[in-house]
C-alpha cells in the first residue's frame, strides 16, 4: 500500500502545474478506503496504444501513423520544456482519444516514474521518479525502454524518453512490438546498432529506417539528442511515404511539410505544439516571406490567441516579435507573425556559454527596453525566459533579440504557478497577500541576464532546496566577471534577484539605468587612446598588457579567454583563430586581428624566440635611426689597444657599462630592481680615481655627448616620448622604449638592456648640461624619475605612493576604484612650468586628464616600491602568494581542456607576473584543490608526460589531484597509541563486510575471466588504481599478472601512426580534434579514428594477461563505446584476454558512465563499485575493538 500511495502521490505532484492536450490531465489525488485514487476525465471509447494497435493496426493508413507519432513526439518536446521527463513510456502509457473516427488523439499517462527538474538546471526537482524503473513497467512495456534505464541517473531523462518514442514508432509503423522480451532486444540492439525496421516491414524506406534505428542506438550518444531531432527528420520519413494534394486543406494540428491550410498558406515546417496552440513556418500564396503561424488547439483556446494577438497588435517594437492579423484558420483563432529567428537565446547560451561582453551589453540593453516598454503598455509577458527570446539579424545585419509566446500575457495575477522555472519568482508565496505582479517580472528578467552574463541560472543556498524555504539571498558568481566590471554586476544581480521584492529595482527604466552604468563605467577605465596606435606600439614591449595597446575591454575579455595576457602572446597565436572565434561579434573579431596584425608589422621582435604565423615582413626599416650598440660605442672615446685612462673607466661605471649582467633586469623581467645607476661619489670609490677628475671628466663627456648628432636625435627622441607618456617615465621604462624604437644587435637581454641604460644616461647627462634642459633625471627608488620637471616627478611619486596602499587592498580593487584614488592626485600648480595661479592649475589638470588610463596605472605601479599591475589592469603586491594569485586567476584556467605544468603556471604568471610562482606537483595539487580549481590531474595524458584535464568539461581522468589518503597496512595489533580507526565495532564490521566483498569479487573475476567495469570516487581512483596493482600485478598461482594499460594513450599512438600513414601532419589532426562535431574537420578525424581499430582490437582483446584498462575518455569522445561490447563478448574466452577491468572515477558508484555516455554492457552486474574500505585496505588490516 506504502508502494501505491507514493506512486500515486508522485504521478499528482509531478503533473502539477503541466497543461497540455497531448497529457491526460489529473483532476485530483484522494485517499479512499481502498487506497490512494487519482481522479480522470473518463472517456469510454479511449482505447490504450497497444490494444488500438491489436485491434485495428492493420486498418490504419500512412497519414494515421504519422500522425500518432508526431503528436506522441510533439507532447514529449513540450514535456522536456517544461523540465519533465516519463522516463518509461510504452504504448501501455498512452490513451488513444477519437480510435474510432479518422483522427486519433494520443495522451501520455503513467507518469509515476517521471522525473522534472527545478530551479537549477543541473538539479533534479524533489519530485523524482525511481531509480529502480521497470519495477514500475508491465512485462510488455520493458521492452519499449533504453537498456541504460536500469541504471540511469533521474536527469537521463531525455535520452530515455526519445528511445522510447522510437521503439513505439517502431511497433505503430510495423505492427509488432520491438522484440518478445529484454534479451531479445539486447541482441536486436547490439546486432543493428538500434532497431532495424526492415527487419519485419516490407518496402522500409531509407528516411523511416534511420529515423527508428537512430533514436533507438544503445550508444546514447548516437541517439537523437533533443526531441526536436526526431521530429525534423519525421519530416523527410512525411515527404518519403506520402505525396500530399497542393490543392487539399489539412489540419493544423495534423499539417505538415508541404500540406495546404485553410486561408492559403503551405506549411514550410512544423515547429511543435505547445500548451494552447499549434505552431507552424508557413508560406503564404503570392509571397517568398516565411512566416509564423500560431493556430488554437482547439476552441477552448480560441480566447487565449484572440488576448495574445490583441496585445500584440498595440505592441510595435524591433525586439518585439512582430504581429501581422489575427485570422481563423480551419475554424480555430490563428495569429500570423514574423519570424524572430532561426535560432533561440536559450540554445546560443547552450551552444557557446556566457555571452561576450559586446553581445551582453547589447543584449542585456535590449531585453531591458522591451520590458520597459511592455511596462509602459501596461503589458506583462508573465513567462520571459532565454527560451522565448529569439535571435535574428536586423537591417544591418547585427543580430538582435526579439521576444515571442505571450500565451501567458492575461493570466490572473492571483496565479502565481503560471511560468517556468527558475524563472518564476520562488517568494511569490511569501508575499500577503500571494500575488504576481511586476517585480516578478522584472525577477524573470534578471534570471535570464544572469544565464546570459554567467552562462546558468543563480542558485540560492545548496542549490537544491527551494529558496522560499532558505533565509539566504542568490550565491553570486562575481569571479566569472572581469576585474573592471565586477563590482557593477555584482551590485546589479544582488539587488535585481533580492528575496524582498520591495529592496529591488522599482522599474524597467531603473534597471536599465543601472545596466548601462555597468559598461559606461568601463569607458571612464579605458577611454579610447589619444596618440595613435603606432606610437603605443614603438613603445611596447613584450609584457606590454591588452589595455596598454587600447583593446577596448570586450576585445580583453575574448582574449583573456584565450589566454593571451601581453603582446608576446598575441603575437604568438595564429591569426586565423581571431577571424572564426565563436560567440563574438564580428567588430570584436575585427578589432582584436587587426590589432594583432598591426603589432606584427611594427614590431616582428616581439615574436623573436617564439614561433608565429603573422604575415608580417622580414626586413623592417628602423628609419635609419643609430641602434642601442652603435649609440653605445660611441659614448667612451676610441683609444688603442693598452692606453687605458682611470678617468674614462670611471665614467664607464658611472653610466652601468661595467656592473655585472645579474644587476641588470630582463626586458621581460618586470621585478622592482633598484636603481643600478651609482652616484659620482660611488664611481669614484669603486674605481680608485678622485671625484674631481671623474667630474672633469663627466664634463667633457656631456660636450662631447652634445655635439654629437646622433645623441642629440636621441634627446629629440626622449623629449617626445616623456612627453607622450604623461611628462614622467621611470628609467626602465625609458631604456626598454630605446630598445623598441632604436633596436639592438646584441642577442642576450640583460645586455641590450645594459647598453640602453648607459645611452639613455649619457643621454640625460647631455641634457643636464643645457640651460634650459627639457627633461630631468630624479632620484626614486626602485627606478630614477625622467620628467619634464621637478612637479611631475613628485607627482609620479604620489601616484607611486597611492599604488602601494591600493595593492594591499583584499580582495584586490577593480582598476574603476584605484583611478578613483589615482586621479585624486594632482600635480603641483607649476608643474608645466613658467605658470602661475589658477591657468597654472588648469593647465596641469588638463595634462593629466590627457593621461590614458593604462599608462595612469602602469605608471603609478612602476614608480611604486611594491605594486604591480596584472594583465587585466588590477594592482595587486609583488610576491603576492601564489594561492591567492591562484584563486584570482581561475576564470584562466577553464579555457583549455587539458593543461600541462608548465601551461598552467604560464596562464597564472601571464595574469600576475610578479606574484610568487606556483609550485611543481604534488603541492600544486594542494594548491589546487584549497581553490577549488576543476583540474584533475591525468598522468597519461601528453603521451604519458602528464597534464591536468578541466573536470567542468566533462573530463574523467583515472587520477585525481592529491588528496589526504592513507591505506591500511597489512598486520596484526592495534596502533601504536592504542587508538580505533572507526567509531564503533558495528562501524568497523560493515567497513570490514564491504571490503571482503568486494576482494572476493575481484578475485572471482579473475578466476572465472570476462569484463569488469569497476567505478570509484575520483579522489580515489589513482589510489584505487596502485591498490589493484599492489593486489594483482604479481603472478600467482590462480593468474597471471595484472597488467595496467592507458586506452587514451594506446589510442593517440596508434592515431599518430595512422596520421603518418595518411601523410597527415599531427597539427591538423589536433585542429580536427578541436573543431565542432558534425564538421568535415570532425569528420575526417573519426576516419582516422576507425583505422586505428585493426591496432586496437588485437591489443585488447587478444591479450595473454589480464588488463587493467584506465585513462578510457576517448572511447567515449569518439564514439568507440561499441568496443566495450565486443569485449564483453570474447573476454574470458579460449583464445582472447583472460580478464579486463576497466577502472572509471565516477561520483555515482556502481554506474558505469564515462563522460556522461553510459558505458553499453549486456550484463549490468559486470559493472562493480569499489568502496573505499577495500581501496584503504581495511579487509586485510586488523583493526581490534
Amino acid at each position: 500500500r506504502a508502494t501505491r500511495v507514493r506512486q500515486a502521490r508522485r504521478e499528482f505532484e509531478v503533473l502539477e502545474g503541466i497543461s497540455h492536450p497531448g497529457i491526460l490531465k489529473v483532476n485530483d489525488y484522494k485517499e479512499t478506503e481502498m487506497g490512494p485514487a487519482l481522479v480522470f476525465v473518463h472517456d469510454p471509447k479511449a482505447q490504450r496504444l497497444d490494444h488500438l494497435l491489436r485491434d485495428r493496426g492493420a486498418q490504419l493508413t500512412v497519414d494515421q501513423r504519422l500522425q500518432l507519432v508526431r503528436d506522441i513526439a510533439e507532447t514529449l518536446k513540450y514535456a522536456h520544456s517544461k523540465r519533465l521527463y516519463h522516463r518509461a513510456l510504452g504504448p501501455q502509457s498512452i490513451m488513444v482519444y477519437g480510435a474510432d473516427g479518422p483522427t486519433l488523439a494520443p495522451k501520455l499517462m503513467n507518469w509515476q516514474t517521471a522525473s522534472r527538474e527545478a530551479d537549477n538546471p543541473d538539479t533534479v526537482h524533489r519530485t523524482t521518479g525511481t531509480r529502480h524503473v521497470e519495477d514500475y513497467v508491465e512485462d510488455p512495456g520493458l521492452v519499449y525502454l533504453a537498456p541504460e534505464t536500469t541504471r540511469a541517473d533521474a536527469t537521463h531523462g531525455p535520452s530515455l524518453d526519445v528511445f522510447s518514442l522510437g521503439a513505439i514508432a517502431y511497433h505503430v509503423f510495423s505492427g509488432q512490438a520491438p522484440a518478445g522480451s529484454v534479451l531479445e532486444l539486447t541482441v536486436k540492439l547490439r546486432q543493428g546498432q538500434g532497431l532495424r525496421l526492415s527487419d519485419v516491414m516490407d518496402g522500409c524506406g531509407m528516411c523511416l529506417q534511420e529515423l527508428i534505428q537512430f533514436a533507438t542506438s544503445p550508444d546514447v550518444m548516437a541517439r537523437y539528442d533533443v526531441v526536436q531531432g526526431f521530429l525534423d527528420d519525421l519530416v523527410k520519413v512525411e515527404e518519403e511515404l506520402t505525396t500530399p494534394d497542393p490543392e487539399a486543406t489539412v489540419d493544423p494540428s495534423i499539417a505538415g511539410l508541404g500540406d495546404r491550410l485553410d486561408g492559403g498558406f503551405t506549411v514550410v515546417k512544423r515547429m511543435g505544439r505547445g500548451s494552447s496552440s499549434d505552431v507552424l513556418l508557413v508560406r503564404e500564396d503570392g509571397s517568398q516571406e516565411d512566416l509564423i503561424l500560431k493556430v488554437a488547439c482547439d476552441l477552448a483556446h480560441n480566447d487565449r490567441l484572440v488576448a495574445e494577438g490583441d496585445v500584440l497588435a498595440n505592441l510595435r517594437h524591433q525586439n518585439i516579435v512582430e504581429h501581422r492579423r489575427t485570422l481563423s484558420v480551419a475554424g480555430r483563432t490563428a495569429l500570423l507573425m514574423r519570424s524572430a529567428g532561426p535560432k533561440t537565446l536559450a540554445q546560443k547560451i547552450k551552444e557557446d556559454g556566457r555571452l561576450s561582453l559586446d553581445l551582453l551589453q547589447r543584449f542585456g540593453e535590449e531585453l531591458i527596453e522591451v520590458v520597459n516598454h511592455l511596462e509602459d503598455h501596461g503589458v506583462a509577458h508573465r513567462d520571459l525566459k532565454p527560451e522565448n527570446i529569439g535571435i535574428r539579424e536586423g537591417g544591418s545585419r547585427k543580430l538582435q533579440l526579439v521576444l515571442f509566446d505571450f500565451s501567458l500575457c492575461r493570466t490572473s495575477a492571483d496565479n502565481i504557478t503560471a511560468g517556468t522555472h527558475p524563472y518564476l519568482d520562488p517568494f511569490l508565496s511569501l508575499r500577503k497577500p500571494p500575488r504576481w505582479d511586476l517585480y516578478a517580472e522584472r525577477f524573470a528578467l534578471a534570471v535570464t541576464l544572469y544565464e546570459m552574463a554567467v552562462g546558468k541560472s543563480p542558485v540560492w543556498g545548496d542549490g537544491q532546496t527551494s529558496p522560499a524555504m532558505l533565509d539566504v539571498e542568490a550565491t553570486i558568481a562575481s569571479d566569472v566577471f572581469d576585474p573592471v566590471t565586477r563590482e557593477g554586476f555584482t551590485a546589479f544581480f544582488s539587488k535585481a534577484l533580492r528575496r524582498d521584492f520591495k529592496e529591488r529595482f522599482d522599474n524597467a527604466e531603473e534597471m536599465l539605468r543601472a545596466w548601462r552604468a555597468i559598461f559606461a563605467a568601463r569607458q571612464t577605465v579605458h577611454p579610447p587612446q589619444a596618440q595613435g596606435f603606432e606610437a603605443t606600439a614603438l613603445t611596447a614591449t613584450p609584457t606590454t598588457t591588452m589595455a596598454e595597446l587600447g583593446y577596448t575591454l570586450e576585445a580583453q575579455d575574448v582574449l583573456e579567454r584565450m589566454g593571451v595576457h601581453n603582446a608576446r602572446e598575441l603575437l604568438a597565436v595564429d591569426r586565423i583563430r581571431f577571424r572564426y572565434l565563436r560567440g563574438v561579434g564580428d567588430k570584436i573579431r575585427k578589432e582584436i586581428r587587426l590589432t594583432a596584425k598591426d603589432l606584427a608589422r611594427v614590431r616582428p621582435d616581439l615574436t623573436q624566440g617564439r614561433s608565429t604565423l603573422h604575415d608580417s615582413d622580414d626586413d623592417v626599416s628602423t628609419g635609419g635611426a643609430v641602434s642601442v650598440n652603435e649609440l653605445a660605442a660611441q659614448l667612451l672615446p676610441r683609444r688603442p689597444a693598452g692606453d687605458d685612462r682611470p678617468e674614462e673607466t670611471a665614467l664607464a661605471h658611472y653610466l652601468g657599462l661595467d656592473l655585472g649582467l645579474d644587476d641588470v633586469a630582463k626586458p621581460e623581467d618586470t621585478s622592482k630592481q633598484t636603481n643600478p645607476w651609482p652616484t659620482l661619489g660611488d664611481s669614484a670609490l669603486d674605481t680608485h680615481v678622485d671625484r674631481s677628475t671623474l667630474t672633469a671628466a663627466l664634463i667633457k663627456a656631456r660636450e662631447r655627448w652634445l655635439k654629437n648628432p646622433a645623441f642629440t636625435e636621441v634627446r629629440l627622441q626622449l623629449d617626445k616620448l616623456v612627453r607622450s607618456q604623461g611628462q614622467v617615465m621611470t628609467a626602465n621604462e625609458a631604456a626598454l622604449a630605446l630598445l623598441a624604437l632604436r633596436g639592438c644587435a646584441v642577442q642576450d637581454d640583460a645586455e641590450r638592456l645594459q647598453l640602453s641604460s648607459a645611452v639613455l644616461r649619457a643621454a640625460l647627462e647631455a641634457e643636464s648640461h643645457l640651460d634650459q634642459p627639457r627633461f630631468e633625471c630624479f632620484d626614486h627608488q626602485p627606478s630614477p624619475l625622467i620628467a619634464t620637471s621637478s612637479a611631475w616627478a613628485d607627482y609620479a611619486r604620489q601616484l607611486g605612493t597611492v599604488a602601494d596602499t591600493c595593492a594591499l587592498a583584499e580582495p584586490l580593487m577593480p582598476p574603476s576604484r584605484v583611478l578613483e584614488a589615482l586621479e585624486a592626485v594632482k600635480p603641483a600648480g607649476n608643474a608645466l612650468g613658467g605658470g602661475q595661479g589658477q591657468d597654472a592649475n588648469a593647465s596641469s589638470m588638463a595634462s593629466v586628464a590627457n593621461i590614458p588610463s593604462a599608462r595612469l596605472l602602469r605608471l603609478a605601479t612602476s614608480a611604486s616600491s611594491k605594486a604591480a599591475l596584472s594583465s587585466r589592469q588590477e594592482i595587486y603586491t609583488t610576491g603576492m602568494p601564489a594561492l591567492q594569485a591562484l584563486r584570482q586567476s581561475l576564470g584562466a584556467l577553464v579555457g583549455a581542456p587539458t593543461l600541462r605544468i608548465s601551461e598552467l603556471q604560464d596562464r597564472v604568471r601571464g595574469r600576475y607576473p610578479e606574484a610568487t610562482p606556483l609550485p611543481n606537483r604534488p603541492e600544486l595539487d594542494r594548491l589546487l584543490e584549497e581553490v577549488n580549481a576543476p583540474l584533475q590531474w591525468s598522468p597519461t595524458a601528453f603521451e604519458g608526460k602528464g597534464a591536468y584535464l578541466c573536470a567542468s568539461l566533462g573530463s574523467h581522468p583515472t587520477a585525481g589531484t592529491t588528496s589526504l589518503f592513507s591505506r591500511q597496512s597489512t598486520f596484526l595489533g592495534t596502533s601504536a597509541n592504542g587508538s580505533r580507526a572507526v567509531n564503533s565495532e558495528e562501524d568497523a564490521d560493515s567497513l570490514i563486510a564491504d571490503a571482503r566483498g568486494a576482494e572476493e569479487r575481484l578475485q572471482r573475476s579473475l578466476k572465472s575471466g570476462g569484463l569488469l567495469v569497476l567505478t570509484v570516487e575520483p579522489r580515489q581512483a589513482r589510489h584505487a588504481e596502485a591498490e589493484l596493482l599492489r593486489r594483482f600485478g604479481s603472478n600467482s598461482a590462480t593468474h597471471p599478472a595484472l597488467q595496467r594499460m592507458s586506452f587514451d594513450a594506446l589510442l593517440l599512438k596508434a592515431l599518430r601512426i595512422e596520421a603518418t600513414a595518411a601523410r597527415v601532419d599531427w597539427n591538423i589532426v589536433l585542429r580536427a580534434d578541436a573543431a565542432e562535431h558534425g564538421s568535415r574537420d570532425w569528420a575526417n578525424l573519426q576516419r582516422l579514428v576507425q583505422r586505428t581499430l585493426t591496432t586496437l582490437k588485437p591489443t585488447l582483446l587478444n591479450s595473454p594477461a589480464p588488463l587493467l584498462l584506465t585513462n578510457v575518455g576517448l572511447l567515449a569522445r569518439y564514439y568507440l563505446m561499441a568496443l566495450v561490447t565486443e569485449i564483453e563478448t570474447s573476454a574470458g574466452r579460449l583464445g582472447h584476454t583472460p580478464s579486463l577491468w576497466v577502472l572509471l572515477s565516477s561520483h555515482k558508484q556502481g554506474l558505469p558512465v564515462i563522460d556522461g555516455v553510459p558505458v553499453p554492457l549486456v550484463n549490468s552486474t559486470q559493472a562493480f563499485g569499489l568502496p573505499q574500505a577495500w581501496v584503504e585496505n581495511k579487509h586485510r588490516a586488523a583493526i581490534q575493538v
